[in-house]
């Protein structure tokens, strides 16, 4: 059961990165057009440039869990790499437990009034013609927390069954 778990935690993210993989290009092409239309055309578009605010804000805080998952985040190897599987779990398991889990917690904790506050107000840009929806730009940090928390969940789970004599 516990294998169904992780799979489907792992499942979810694993999607969600390769759906956010689309971004960067979407990025590059909104960066190019903004340019295109200030240097060319001598025209400039502040929704347009929010809009790079949001792709960018969904990219890396969507693409956490993913990223996390894959074991491709920034990691400080002074030793790491040296271990053995078990000694990696647990390394793994208590980073997560002391150290992710923690954070998430407070991040929560933060982050969903703010949010809130935003979509009960339908914030929207200090530009008179940005765009209206500084609410979802600010929901980015619940997708963030939802996924990292994905992440720490499957990361538990996998972590205390190698430690406990079940591979994964």
């Amino acid at each position: 059961m516990l294998s169904k778990i992780v799979s489907g935690l792992n499942q979810i993210l694993d999607i969600s990165g390769k759906l956010l993989a689309i971004l960067p290009l979407l990025l590059i092409l909104v960066q190019f057009s903004v340019v295109l239309m200030v240097y060319v055309f001598s025209n400039g578009n502040i929704q347009l440039q929010e809009s790079l605010q949001y792709i960018n804000a969904i990219m890396f805080l969507g693409g956490a869990g993913y990223t996390a998952l894959k074991d491709e985040h920034v990691r400080v190897d002074l030793f790491y790499s040296k271990f053995s599987g078990r000694q990696k779990a647990c390394v793994n398991l208590i980073g997560t437990l002391l150290l992710l889990c923690p954070f998430l917690i407070l991040f929560w904790i933060s982050s969903v009034p703010y949010v809130f506050q935003s979509w009960h107000i339908l914030e929207g840009s200090v530009e008179a013609s940005g765009l209206p929806f500084i609410y979802i730009l600010k929901s980015t940090l619940l997708l963030f927390a939802g996924t990292m928390t994905l992440h720490a969940l499957s990361a538990i789970i996998s972590n205390a069954r190698i430690l406990y004599g079940n591979k994964q």
